[in-house]
């Protein structure tokens, strides 16, 4: 059964730093820990990215996240943000807020329900605002070693974008059904692994759909202190116009809890 495990631990391994190795690309992709301890507990992740001489290239990211575990419930605030240049001309500009809140019912069970507001200017989203709920089913969990969940749920989304020309969208609003799976596992003392994959269909457009998978490579250095290498893959089938399916991010910083 350990040998299954870890196979495909080593495949995802490599996925994570041949890309790294090309280019050093920022994600905004974040986990949430699954403490079973009550309390208050931060986690700060720091990335910094840049070249001079030929190319001149500076792109920052941080994010901060916060949870607060009382007994059956947890509370968590998420706040991102990424920022870059190159050449002198600004092409990284997003930031993002998550707040979430999970009720344990059993051991296996919990209910969720999140809102976010974020905005990208080179995606062309000005403004936009998601609040929705669902079901997580904790499938295999090892603590401290191994978990499996799969969570269902909707939201509704607003999306309004910036008019550039030639362009004629401005403004969308619809449902999304959610669907997600997360696998942790940690490979030894130093090094764990997790990805997280979202499947979000609009609930009355069977081709309009969004898929995006994110996967971390976290090795410890401290105490309190991880390397953090991870990746960031999207895809949307129905695009705002002027702006490309799919997006590959890479990016490595650092991970601090406190």
């Amino acid at each position: 059964m350990r040998k299954l495990l870890i196979k495909p631990s080593i495949v995802l391994l490599l996925l994570l730093l041949l890309p790294q190795i090309a280019s050093a690309i920022v994600n905004v992709s974040q986990s949430v820990t699954d403490s079973k301890e009550d309390g208050l507990s931060h986690t700060l992740h720091i990335g910094w990215d840049g070249a001079q001489g030929n190319t001149e290239k500076n792109t920052f990211k941080g994010d901060l996240l916060s949870q607060w575990k009382h007994e059956a419930h947890t509370e968590f605030v998420l706040l991102d943000h990424a920022y870059g240049k190159s050449s002198g001309v600004v092409n990284t500009n997003r930031t993002f807020a998550h707040l979430r809140h999970r009720t344990q019912i059993d051991n296996f069970w919990a209910w969720e329900a999140f809102t976010q507001k974020g905005r990208d200017a080179f995606t062309r989203l000005s403004d936009r605002f998601l609040l929705g709920a669902g079901v997580r089913l904790s499938v295999l969990e090892q603590v401290g070693q191994l978990g499996l969940y799969v969570g269902m749920g909707s939201f509704y989304e607003r999306e309004r974008l910036s008019q550039d020309t030639g362009t004629t969208d401005s403004e969308s609003k619809l449902w999304r059904g959610n669907i997600y799976v997360v696998y942790k596992q940690q490979i030894n003392a130093q090094v764990q692994i997790s990805s997280t994959t979202y499947y979000q269909p609009a609930l009355n457009q069977g081709n309009d759909y969004r898929l995006l998978e994110q996967a971390a490579l976290h090795v410890a250095m401290f105490s309190d202190v991880q390397l953090k290498i991870s990746l960031d893959y999207s895809f949307d089938s129905q695009p705002p116009q002027t702006i490309g399916k799919d997006d590959l991010r890479y990016s490595s910083g650092l991970e601090i809890k406190f």
